[in-house]
């Protein structure tokens, strides 16, 4: 990978500053920083105080990482200055506007990437691969699942002043959970869908405006019946997947990171990460997003493909 390129982090929560650690990890030092709270990046040296399309032109990459709410308005103004785009998960908190950056970057001939960090998690890139080369025949189903209680998310942050708690914002478990109907989709290769439905509502007493829970299924056209059940609830972190083809079932857990085989009454462990360092999935991303820029090829997860599963999430029929 090219190390001497320019890259700019436009919102430095959380995320923007995990992305530029791993940058820096691994050897990028023309790593630049901007937010509107300038106090997150007073202490560093290559430091943006405006965003405009005149300095965007002095940069060759744009990590965009600001609110939900604010992606499409950074992408388009980062896009016009010729900027190469990685967007933070989800693209949007709607479909407006997403047309205008596609032409843009068509325009541009921009390499874009919206974050998916879980598809490098080692469990979810076997069992891709497991399904990739037929080993569990005909699939029926893939369900996923994801809970954890929302106040937990983020110590130290109050969060019904986090965009989690306003539809404005992009909050809400549907969005947040995003990861879990883009793994959906990216284990059945992204198949047209036929029939959807999504049921959610606001059952607890949590101080937010959007909804704290959800169960979603999908009908694809290749038969496979999907589901993705999320919350904002649960004491307890959960995160798991489980496949059932003619073959057997595969079964993940996030807290074990083991993939067991069942079939009958036999369960057989046919893959596990001891001691799974989480920050390697990002790390991974972005390396990989680096190398297609290198390459000129196209990442698997472009503005037009993850707009797909965002179509979904927002019309939530």
């Amino acid at each position: 990978m090219k190390k001497d390129i320019n890259i700019i982090i436009i919102g430095f929560g959380s995320i923007g500053q995990r992305h530029y650690r791993n940058l820096k990890k691994l050897g990028f030092d023309n790593v630049y920083v901007y937010d509107v709270d300038e106090s997150r990046i007073k202490n560093y040296e290559l430091r943006i105080k405006n965003i405009n399309i005149n300095n965007l032109k002095q940069l060759n990459v744009v990590l965009v990482c600001n609110p939900n709410n604010l992606h499409m308005k950074t992408a388009l103004l980062a896009a016009r200055a010729g900027c190469h785009l990685f967007i933070e998960k989800p693209l949007s908190h709607n479909l407006k506007e997403i047309e205008k950056l596609e032409k843009i970057i068509k325009k541009n001939k921009l390499l874009n990437m919206v974050a998916c960090n879980m598809r490098f998690h080692p469990c979810l890139r076997f069992i891709k691969n497991y399904l990739d080369k037929n080993k569990l025949g005909k699939i029926y189903s893939i369900s996923h699942e994801f809970g954890y209680y929302l106040p937990y998310w983020r110590p130290g942050v109050d969060y019904r002043k986090n965009y989690a708690a306003k539809k404005s914002t992009g909050g809400g478990i549907i969005l947040d959970d995003i990861h879990e109907f883009d793994l959906l989709f990216w284990l059945n290769d992204f198949k047209e869908v036929k029939e959807s439905k999504f049921i959610f509502n606001k059952a607890s007493n949590l101080d937010i405006f959007t909804e704290d829970n959800c169960l979603a299924i999908f009908k694809f056209n290749n038969g496979v019946l999907g589901s993705v059940k999320c919350d904002y609830l649960q004491q307890a972190y959960s995160r798991t997947c489980k496949i059932v083809g003619e073959k057997g079932d595969l079964e993940w857990d996030f807290n074990e990171n083991v993939v067991w085989l069942k079939i009958k009454n036999e369960n057989k462990k046919i893959f596990e990460v001891k001691k799974y360092d989480l920050n390697n999935m990002y790390i991974d991303e972005v390396k990989y997003f680096l190398e297609c820029l290198d390459k000129k090829q196209k990442t698997f997860n472009d503005v037009k493909t993850a707009s797909e599963v965002l179509r979904y999430c927002v019309n939530r029929k």
